[in-house]
C-alpha cells in the first residue's frame, strides 16, 4: 500500500512541475507566462518590482500570488524527488497538506488573481486528488479490519435484537390504553413544545406581515437603501431568526430528552420499533400542528393576509428541520432502542486554568474593542469573540473555584455540579450568561432608546430645501407666493469618501472610490443661528483655522455612525465641494485631505433626513467659510414652516438637480416632513417589535436552558436527595442546599451579565454622544425595565426550585 501511495505523489509532483514548467496560465497584460518562466523573466528582468507592476494590473497581489504557488511546486517536486531516492522526511508531508489549504483559500478570495490565472486551478486539483487518495489508501488497511470487526458486531447485535424486539402477533386493547394514559399524564412536557412551536410561527407571521405592511407605507428609496427596511430586516430580523433556530433547538432538545428516559417502559411492553417511530412522529407532528394552530390564531388578530401565512410556514418548516437536525444523532439512538450513554464524573483540568484566563481576558479585550471602533460600531458580530471569552473566563475562573474549595463540605453540597459535572456546568453558565448579556447589554437598551425617543423632535422643519445659487431668487418668490414661513443659511456641499488608511488589496495603487458621502458645511455663526431657531442655548465651539466640528443629525436609538462611509472618525477624508467623476488616486491626500475632527455631538438642527448617515452638519470657522466662499457663491439652505403643502412648487429642483442623483439615490434637495416622519415612525415600529420579540425568546432560551439541565439530571437529583435522607439531614437543610443549587445558576448569569452589560451599554452611550441628561433619562428608564426584568427571573427561579423539590 505505501508504494502506491508513493507512486501517487511521484507522478503528482512530476506533473505539477510540467505544468509550472510549460503550460502558459499565467495571464499578464500583454501576453501569458508559466508559473516558472514569469518568475524567472522578473529576476532577470534587472527591475523586479517594475516588471510586475507593468505585466500585471493586479501588480503586487500577482506576485504574492505566483509566489505562494511557486512554493507549492517547490514542496511537492521536494518530496517527489526524496520518495524517488527512497527517503521520507514526515514534516514535509504536513507542509504539503498545509500550504495546499492554504493556496487554495487565497486562491479563491482574491478574485483578480483568480479571474486572470485561472488554468493554476490545474495545480491545485492535482494536488487536492493527491491528499484524497492518499489519505484513503492510508486508511484502507485499518478501515478493512474495522468493518470486518463491526460486521461481527453486528450480527451478533440482530441477532440479539430479533430475540428481544420481534413481537409477533397484535398489541392488546391494554397496551394502546397505556399509551394514551402515558400521553396525558406527561402532558405538560407536550404543552412546553406546543407553546415553543406556537411562538416560533406568531413571531415569523408577524415579522413577514410587518415587513410587507411598512413596504406599502415607505417610499422605495427608503425600503432598499441602507438606511431603510432591509438594514433593519437583516440585522434585528436575522438575529430574531438565529434566536428562533436556537429556541426550538433547546426546545426540541427537551422533548428528545424526555422520551429517550420514558422509552424503557414502552420496550417493556413489548413495542416494535416501527410502532415506536410512528409514535414519535405522530406526537410530534402533533406539537407542530397545534403550535402552527395556536400561532396562527393569535397572528389572526394582527396578520389579515393569508401571503403572511405561508411565507411564515415555510421559514417554520425550516427552522424546525434544521433545529431537529441538531438532535440527529440522539435521535438515531433513540429509535434505535439504545440506552442513554451514562454520565462520568466531570473535573476541571487545573493545570490549563492559567491559559484559559488568559485567553478569556484577551478575547474580553478584543470583544470591547471591536464593538467600540467605529468601523463597526455596535456590531452583533462582536458576540462570537464574546463566547470565546467568556468560555476562556468561566472555565479558568470554574477552575480555581474548584480547587479552592474541593475541602469545603457546605460548597460541596450546595456546588455539586461543578465538582462532579464540571464541563457541563461550564457549558450551561456560559450560555446562560451569554444571553443574559445580549439582553441586558445589547437588546433591552436599544428598547430604552427607542422609549427615549420623540420622532417629532427629529424634523422640526415642515420642509428642507438645498438650493443653488442660480435658483435661489426663484426659490424665494415662489416661497413668498405660496406665504411661506422660511430662512435661509448659507452653505456648502461637503463630500466623504473611504478614508481608510489601511492597505488596499486590490492592487499597487488607491482605486476610484464611488461610494462618496454628502453633507452640510456651514460656519459657525450659522451653527449658533440654527442652535437659536431650535430653543437651544449658544454653545461656543472655540475652533481654529483647520478644525471641524461634526453635528450628527440623528436620533438616540440610533448606532453611531461615522462621518465618513468607512474610516476612524477622528481623521476622516473630506473636501469642500460635491463628488468627483474621477481623481488622481495618487493625489487622494490632496484631493480629499484627511481633516481635524475637533469635536463631535448628535443634535438635529435641520431634521434627521439620512438617520446619521449623510446630511451631518460639518462647522468650520467663520474665517475659514468666508474663504471658501469667496471662490464661489455659497448654496442657500431653506428651512420652511408652512400649513399648504408647498413641495409640488418645490419640485423644478428635483429636474434641476436630476444629475446628481448619480452618486446617491437617496440626497435629495427637498427634503418633506410628512414621508420621512412616516417612514421614521413605522421602522421604529418595527425595531420595538423585532426587539420585544427578541427579548421574549432570550428569556424563554434561558428558562428552557436551565429546565432541560435540571431535568436531564432528574434521576441523579433524586438519588442524591435520597442519600441524604439516609444521612440524617434535615428536610429544612436540604431544602436551603436545593435553593443555593438552583440559585447559583441563576444569580451567577444575572450578576456576570449585568457587569460585562455595563462596558457595553457605556460604550453604546460614548457612540451615541449622550449628554449628562440623557444619561440621566436613559438611566432611570433602564432601572425600571431591568427591575421588571428581575422581577420575572425571579418567579422563573421560584418555579423551578418548586418543581424540583417536589422531586422524591
Amino acid at each position: 500500500m505505501q508504494k502506491r501511495m508513493d507512486r501517487i505523489s511521484m507522478v503528482a509532483g512530476y506533473g505539477i512541475l510540467l505544468i509550472a514548467l510549460f503550460l502558459k496560465i499565467v495571464g499578464g497584460e500583454n501576453r501569458r507566462f508559466s508559473l516558472i518562466e514569469v518568475w524567472v523573466r522578473s529576476l532577470i528582468s534587472g527591475d523586479f518590482l517594475h516588471f510586475w507592476r507593468t505585466e500585471f494590473s493586479s501588480g503586487i497581489g500577482v506576485l504574492v500570488g505566483t509566489g505562494i504557488f511557486l512554493l507549492l511546486v517547490l514542496i511537492y517536486v521536494l518530496d517527489a524527488l526524496l520518495i524517488t531516492r527512497h527517503r521520507q522526511v514526515s514534516f514535509l508531508q504536513s507542509a504539503k497538506s498545509a500550504w495546499l489549504y492554504f493556496t487554495m483559500f487565497f486562491y479563491f478570495i482574491f478574485i483578480q488573481f483568480y479571474s486572470s490565472s485561472m488554468w493554476l486551478v490545474l495545480i491545485l486539483i492535482i494536488g487536492a486528488l493527491e491528499f484524497l487518495l492518499n489519505r484513503y489508501l492510508e486508511d484502507k488497511i485499518e478501515r478493512d479490519r474495522k468493518y470486518a470487526e463491526s460486521q461481527k458486531i453486528e450480527k451478533t447485535y440482530n441477532e440479539d435484537r430479533k430475540r428481544r424486539l420481534a413481537f409477533p402477533g397484535k398489541y392488546p386493547p391494554a397496551f394502546h390504553q397505556v399509551i394514551r394514559k402515558n400521553f396525558r399524564f406527561y402532558r405538560k412536557n407536550y404543552f412546553l413544545l406546543i407553546f415553543a412551536n406556537a411562538l416560533a410561527f406568531f413571531v415569523l407571521s408577524i415579522l413577514i406581515f410587518t415587513y410587507h405592511t411598512f413596504s406599502g407605507t415607505h417610499t422605495q428609496d427608503a425600503i432598499f437603501d441602507k438606511t431603510g427596511l432591509l438594514r433593519i430586516f437583516i440585522e434585528s430580523g436575522g438575529v430574531l431568526l438565529l434566536l428562533l433556530l436556537l429556541f426550538l433547538s433547546f426546545m426540541d432538545g427537551l422533548y428528545v430528552d424526555f422520551k429517550a428516559k420514558h422509552m424503557e417502559l414502552f420496550i417493556q411492553l413489548g413495542i416494535r420499533k416501527n410502532t415506536f417511530l410512528t409514535m414519535l412522529l405522530e406526537e410530534f407532528s402533533f406539537c407542530a400542528l397545534a403550535g402552527i394552530l395556536l400561532g396562527g390564531l393569535a397572528g389572526l388578530i394582527i396578520v389579515r393576509e393569508p401571503s403572511s401565512f405561508s411565507w411564515a410556514l415555510l421559514l417554520y418548516a425550516g427552522l424546525v428541520i434544521l433545529a431537529m437536525a441538531f438532535h440527529q444523532e440522539k435521535i438515531l439512538r433513540l429509535i434505535q432502542f439504545q440506552p442513554r450513554k451514562q454520565a462520568k464524573a466531570d473535573r476541571p483540568r487545573q493545570r490549563w486554568t492559567p491559559i484559559f484566563l488568559l485567553v478569556g481576558g484577551l478575547a474580553l479585550a478584543i470583544t470591547f474593542w471591536w464593538f467600540y471602533r467605529r468601523k463597526s460600531a455596535e456590531t452583533l458580530l462582536v458576540v462570537g469573540v464574546l463566547v470565546a471569552a467568556l468560555w476562556g473566563l468561566f472555565l479558568g475562573g470554574g477552575g480555581l473555584y474548584v480547587k479552592r474549595n474541593r475541602g469545603k463540605l457546605g460548597i460541596l453540597l450546595s456546588r455539586n455540579d461543578l465538582f462532579y459535572r464540571f464541563h457541563k456546568s461550564i457549558n450551561v453558565l456560559l450560555l446562560a450568561t451569554l444571553l443574559q448579556v445580549l439582553v441586558v447589554g445589547f437588546f433591552l437598551p436599544r428598547f430604552v432608546t427607542f422609549q427615549l425617543t420623540s420622532v417629532d423632535d427629529q424634523f422640526p422643519y415642515g420642509v428642507v430645501a438645498k438650493v443653488k445659487q442660480p435658483e435661489v431668487s426663484q426659490t424665494e418668490t415662489i416661497l413668498n407666493k405660496e406665504k411661506a414661513s422660511w430662512k435661509k443659511y448659507p452653505f456648502v456641499p461637503v463630500t466623504s469618501v473611504d478614508g481608510d488608511p489601511e492597505w488596499e488589496v486590490y492592487g499597487t495603487a488607491r482605486p476610484v472610490m464611488f461610494i462618496q458621502g454628502q453633507h452640510i458645511g456651514i460656519s459657525e455663526t450659522t451653527y449658533q443661528q440654527l442652535r437659536q431657531a431650535n430653543k437651544l442655548e449658544p454653545h461656543p465651539l472655540n475652533l481654529k483655522k483647520g478644525q471641524w466640528h461634526v453635528v450628527y443629525q440623528q436620533a438616540i436609538s440610533i448606532r453611531g455612525q461615522p462621518i465618513d462611509w468607512d474610516p476612524q472618525s477622528s481623521r476622516p477624508r473630506l473636501r469642500i465641494g460635491t463628488p468627483l467623476e474621477s481623481y488622481n488616486t495618487a493625489n487622494v491626500d490632496m484631493i480629499y485631505p484627511m481633516r481635524h475632527i475637533k469635536s463631535q455631538e448628535r443634535l438635529i438642527l435641520t431634521g434627521m433626513f439620512q438617520r446619521g448617515l449623510q446630511e451631518n452638519i460639518l462647522v468650520f470657522t467663520d474665517q475659514e467659510f468666508a474663504e471658501q466662499t469667496k471662490k464661489e457663491h455659497p448654496n442657500q439652505l431653506f428651512l420652511i414652516n408652512s400649513d399648504k403643502k408647498i413641495v409640488p412648487s418645490l419640485n423644478f429642483l428635483k429636474q434641476k438637480y436630476a444629475a446628481d442623483k448619480r452618486w446617491d439615490s437617496t440626497i435629495e434637495p427637498v427634503y418633506e416632513k410628512t414621508q420621512r416622519k412616516n417612514n421614521v415612525i413605522t421602522e421604529n415600529h418595527l425595531q420595538v417589535l423585532l426587539l420585544i420579540f427578541t427579548l421574549i425568546i432570550c428569556i424563554f432560551m434561558s428558562v428552557g436552558l436551565l429546565v432541560a439541565k435540571f431535568e436531564s439530571e432528574q434521576t441523579s437529583l433524586i438519588a442524591r436527595r435520597k442519600l441524604l435522607d439516609q444521612l440524617g439531614m434535615r428536610q429544612k437543610e436540604q431544602r436551603g442546599v436545593l435553593k443555593q443549587q438552583v440559585g447559583f445558576f441563576t444569580v451567577l448569569p444575572i450578576v456576570a451579565g449585568l457587569i460585562l452589560s455595563c462596558g457595553f451599554i457605556g460604550i453604546m452611550g460614548a457612540l451615541r454622544f449622550f449628554s449628562i441628561q440623557e444619561w440621566l433619562q436613559f438611566g432611570r428608564v433602564f432601572l425600571l425595565d431591568y427591575s421588571v426584568y428581575l422581577l420575572g427571573w425571579g418567579i422563573i427561579a421560584s418555579l423551578i426550585y418548586r418543581r424540583i423539590e417536589k422531586w422524591r
